[in-house]
């Protein structure tokens, strides 16, 4: 089994996004290539509630038995040492955070390395759009992956909570092993704050990890009282 990770890569690209909030204004906003592997999932049980999306295609490669299994058995609430957000997070998963002016940003990983959960939290302008919420993450996304191998990005979608969803993947190679990478994005406005979460993992195990995911990005909440340390 391959002990590599193929998601490791995502550690320090997710710590620019408050950089590019500068750029997304809806009149430079481009137009994002739909995934042809990734489709919107149904809503689960509440009514406020994301849903990751899984791939869905019928050509979709079958689990590599050398890549390490992700397993989430259970899931503990973390809460921010400054109080700003909590969210459900799996049980064993490594905390880094990734200290910045005016932003907070806190990666987990599994044992394996294989899949990741991120939360980032920064000051917003007086006013932000929700157009300018999606050009940000597209932004975002494209600089971060857009040179990875057969990247994709799928079309935005808002939930019900207000928040937009990406789904993007890109290839990882290691050695002789080749995988898809897949991440559920959601970015949306809480009082003064932009938040984004997101949750990813090699492709053909996300069908499996959908329900805790669903769970972990539905759990999180920002306390818009406390200011950004």
């Amino acid at each position: 089994m391959l002990k590599n990770s193929f998601v490791l890569s995502t550690l320090g690209a997710i710590a620019i996004l408050s950089n590019l909030l500068g750029s997304c204004t809806p009149d430079t906003a481009s137009k994002a290539p739909t995934s042809p592997s990734a489709s919107s999932s149904p809503a689960t049980k509440t009514p406020d509630a994301k849903s990751v999306a899984t791939v869905t295609t019928d050509t979709q490669q079958k689990a590599d038995a050398r890549i390490l299994k992700v397993k989430i058995d259970s899931l503990e609430t973390y809460k921010h040492p400054s109080g700003l957000f909590q969210i459900d997070v799996p049980k064993g998963w490594t905390a880094k955070e990734n200290k910045k002016p005016n932003e907070v940003i806190v990666l987990w990983f599994d044992p394996t390395k294989n899949a990741l959960l991120t939360v980032d939290v920064f000051k917003a302008p007086a006013e932000t759009t929700p157009a300018q919420l999606t050009t940000l993450l597209e932004t975002f996304l494209k600089s971060t992956f857009g040179t990875k191998p057969g990247f994709t990005v799928g079309k935005p979608v808002e939930q019900k909570d207000g928040t937009v969803q990406i789904v993007w993947s890109y290839d990882e190679s290691i050695k002789t092993i080749t995988a898809k990478v897949q991440g559920n994005s959601f970015i949306g406005r809480k009082g003064d704050k932009i938040s984004l979460i997101t949750t990813g993992g090699v492709a053909d195990q996300i069908p499996a990890l959908k329900d805790s995911f669903d769970r972990i990005v539905n759990s999180y909440k920002v306390d818009t009282a406390i200011a950004i340390p």
